[in-house]
């Protein structure tokens, strides 16, 4: 792999996937040149050279490579990365993208803005500045113009795009001139004539496989492009693909969601819709069950809220209507998703379409209330999101169950990666009408899975706050004024002075909160939003914020609706707080290295060192004839010392300039056991620096001195662990001390009516934890005890990773970090 491509894919932060596309572009354009370019001949160049070695052939009029990736690995970022390696290495300016529609188009022209979350170009903002970017809505104030029909170009920049989406281009209904290829004053020519007229026109075609029409392929045709670039998850043709990347391998390897199909076989003499209404009341529990799981990882990974969304294929418009009026209904679940509940279909205008399509386009958003979307053929392409988990097809055979066009709206991941959770890496399907022939194809496939609800049943699931004494609003405020007062231990609070300076401090911080909240609530927020934040007005945002239900977590009330507490209030709540708080630090350790390079004796291991002598010929081709033979000059270093020990240092990151004695003894030795005069050592270094500098390095690895050491600091005084969210089942709460028999599903449980433990509710991994908190309850040595949430109490045992203790307790005797294992194979020492 290049370094060209190395590095672009380091600044974009690229996936594997998308690196290894970009290097088979790079291995074939290195090997050739696109402007006055013979296709036949690129083509040819192209099918050595890209992956396995097919046959590259365009059906266009110019070379045009396609990549085959499938949805949700991150087109549109390769597309960003090919257009600034094309530029860096070729010197191309000009690259016009192309859209199948107006949403993807939409969703192009803002991810070009360096200011959108999503853009294009993200991670090489420093390298190229901000390209300039024409579109259907301004192009014809281009700054271009003819004169004595030669073209001039004004204020050009360093990468121009062109966003364009096929309707801008060509007129399907009747075939005639279009704006785009109209006279225009301002041009002094048609815009598609300017375009033309570059030398280095690059296309890069967005849902490639939407542009093989004929009439669309004569209008691409007419740009004169010298390079076409397809990114498309369907290819319309096989021909032309340079990388291939398939839902399969995007499972398997992570970056995607896994398709399980979901089903019950026993619906015999049921009808249509009886198995109809089974579908979609199954998929919603699924729906509901991954909502808690959802809430629970969430918060106990401190991510914001991702709102799963279901999505409803219907069979035409009147089934569409119907099926909405069924679900948004009082007697439907007891109206659990009135309000919630949208139709996207082409049959509708006006008012309601718009009202429709902003929902739509904000459905990411926690505040947004929707949670199911009907639909009739009309989502496609450019709506991704990361949030659908939940597919219902109403409307599907067989074959159009597993179509990756109906399956690949809801493959992305809600965090980038997939977690290890099944119930939130997977993307369920749910197709009873055709379960057993679907699990008969897909049982040897790498892509998908299936669940028989026949056998395993989908148990109605809800999410439980568990909070200790006080809310975490008043633990926040507690937090800061412990902290600012500089309390080292819970047991400091029943001093009267030391309550006191407590509240002080509270009082400040909670003016200063006061005042924050004023500022943001009259705050207007300037910044561009992205294609799912889009509400553009008032009373669509109050529709949304009205119709939230309390099971999705929405933005907390504004402290300045709370009201400040007295001193005897402070006092009392901060009391009952600190007789269950166990004085806990949050403690960081740190790893360090010290490294101690020693004298040895350097060895030399490279056997010989060649220095070739070359000659320079003169050879009369006219007369045929050796004329004379001069001999060249040998390339050398000017310092083979300090050629070496410069490199060493650049290559051992341990190494210093304090080093210097050290180094050059090193050096020192390996030249003395190379034979030869200054002048041949020089050309020997001059040719085998690297092979020596490696050679060194290793003896140097090898006779190193490493001391390693953990120091632990203290962050901060005193953790004040908060609420966490459990996902439990129905009639999951039981009480603590009650006969409990289900110890195979533990981990659906809450068990309740805890005195002495931080949290009155807690949840367990293992029957063994369950026991041994009845134990902790009982033993009168036992003061009080915490079972620490998730990702809270702060101690790291490797990058991102934090450890978690099954028990923190305190005793009459200390306090201690408990782990219950089980009996067999544990040791102990």
């Amino acid at each position: 792999m290049s370094d060209i491509v190395k590095r672009i894919s380091y600044a974009m932060s690229l996936r594997a996937p998308q690196e290894e596309a970009l290097s088979y572009l790079d291995a074939i354009s290195t090997k050739c040149e696109y402007k006055n370019g013979n296709k036949e001949k690129i083509e040819e160049v192209a099918s050595e050279n890209c992956e396995n070695q097919r046959k590259i052939c365009s059906k266009f009029d110019f070379p045009s490579f396609s990549y085959a990736m499938a949805t949700g690995i991150g087109k549109t970022r390769l597309m960003g990365a090919s257009i600034y390696y094309l530029y860096k290495t070729k010197g191309y300016k000009h690259f016009f993208i192309l859209a199948p529609g107006s949403t993807i188009y939409d969703k192009l022209r803002k991810e070009t803005n360096p200011n959108h979350p999503k853009y294009i170009f993200k991670g090489l903002e420093a390298e190229m500045g901000k390209p300039k970017v024409y579109d259907g809505e301004n192009y014809d104030r281009y700054p271009i113009r003819f004169e004595q029909m030669t073209m001039f170009v004004e204020n050009t920049f360093d990468i121009q795009l062109f966003i364009f989406n096929i309707g801008k281009i060509f007129n399907s209904k009747t075939d005639t001139e279009f704006n785009f290829h109209k006279f225009k004053e301002t041009l002094g020519a048609s815009f598609a004539d300017v375009l033309a007229q570059f030398d280095d026109l690059v296309i890069c075609m967005d849902e490639a496989h939407r542009y093989y029409a004929p009439a669309s392929m004569k209008a691409i045709n007419y740009l004169k492009p010298i390079l076409g670039l397809e990114f498309t998850a369907t290819p319309k043709s096989t021909t032309n693909i340079i990388y291939a990347y398939d839902v399969a391998r995007g499972a398997t390897e992570g970056y995607l969601k896994i398709p399980v199909v979901m089903g019950r076989s026993n619906t015999a003499g049921y009808s249509q819709d009886d198995i109809e209404e089974m579908k979609i009341r199954d998929g919603l529990t699924l729906h509901e069950n991954r909502k808690a799981v959802l809430r629970e990882y969430c918060s106990n990974n401190s991510l914001d809220y991702v709102k799963p969304i279901v999505l409803i294929a219907c069979k035409d418009t009147d089934h569409a209507k119907r099926i909405r009026e069924k679900i948004d209904s009082d007697d439907f679940l007891k109206g659990k998703y009135k309000g919630k509940v949208i139709e996207v279909h082409s049959k509708q205008t006006g008012e309601e379409s718009e009202e429709n399509v902003k929902l739509l386009l904000s459905i990411e958003s926690a505040t947004n209330p929707i949670e199911i979307v009907l639909h009739v053929y009309k989502l496609k392409e450019g709506w991704d999101v990361n949030n659908l988990f939940t597919i219902i097809p109403l409307n599907a055979a067989k074959s159009d169950i597993l179509a990756m066009q109906t399956i690949g709206r809801g493959l992305r991941l809600p965090f980038g990666e997939q977690t290890g959770d099944d119930k939130i890496d997977t993307l369920d399907i749910v197709a009873h009408d055709h379960y057993r022939e679907l699990v008969d194809e897909i049982k040897n496939s790498d892509i998908f899975r299936y669940h028989d609800l026949d056998t395993q049943t989908s148990e109605h699931t809800e999410s439980v706050d568990v909070t200790a004494s006080a809310s975490d609003d008043q633990l926040s405020l507690f937090d800061d004024a412990l902290a600012a007062a500089g309390v080292k231990s819970f047991a400091d609070i029943s001093n009267p002075k030391t309550q006191h300076e407590i509240y002080e401090e509270y009082k400040k911080n909670f003016m200063a909160t006061q005042r924050k909240a004023r500022t943001e609530e009259n705050h207007v927020d300037d910044g561009q939003m992205t294609l799912f934040d889009l509400q553009s007005d008032s009373s669509t945002e109050k529709q949304a914020t009205a119709s939230a239900t309390p099971d999705i977590p929405t933005t907390p009330p504004k402290t300045s609706k709370q009201k400040m507490m007295s001193e005897e209030e402070f006092s009392k709540s901060l009391s009952e707080y600190s007789s269950k708080a166990i004085s806990v630090p949050k403690i960081l350790v740190q790893t360090t290295s010290e490294v101690h390079f020693k004298h040895f004796d350097v060895k030399r291991t490279i056997t010989d060192f060649e220095i070739a002598k070359a000659q320079i010929e003169r050879y009369d081709a006219i007369n045929q004839q050796l004329l004379s033979v001069i001999d060249a000059q040998i390339l050398e270093v000017n310092d083979a010392m300090n050629t070496l020990a410069c490199m060493l240092l650049d290559t051992i990151s341990e190494l210093s300039f304090d080093d210097a004695d050290f180094v050059i003894d090193v050096v020192e030795q390996y030249l003395s056991q190379i034979d030869g005069s200054e002048e041949e050592k020089r050309q020997i270094v001059r040719r085998y620096a690297s092979m020596i500098v490696n050679d060194i390095r290793k003896q140097i690895y090898d006779h190193v001195d490493r001391k390693t050491e953990d120091i632990h600091l203290i962050q901060k005084d005193l953790i004040i662990f908060k609420k966490f969210i459990k996902s439990v089942k129905q009639d999951g709460q039981v009480h603590f001390d009650k006969p409990f028999t289900d110890k195979s599903n533990i981990k659906k449980y809450l068990f309740t009516g805890y005195k002495k433990a931080y949290y009155p509710s807690n949840a367990f991994d293992s029957d063994s934890e369950r026991l041994f908190s009845i134990i902790l309850e009982e033993d009168p040595d036992v003061i009080r005890w915490i079972k620490p949430p998730l990702n809270q109490l702060g101690l790291f045992w490797k990058a991102g990773q934090q450890y978690n203790p099954d028990f923190l307790v305190e005793t009459t005797t200390g306090k201690f970090m408990v782990e219950v294992k089980a009996l067999k194979g544990c040791y102990f020492r």
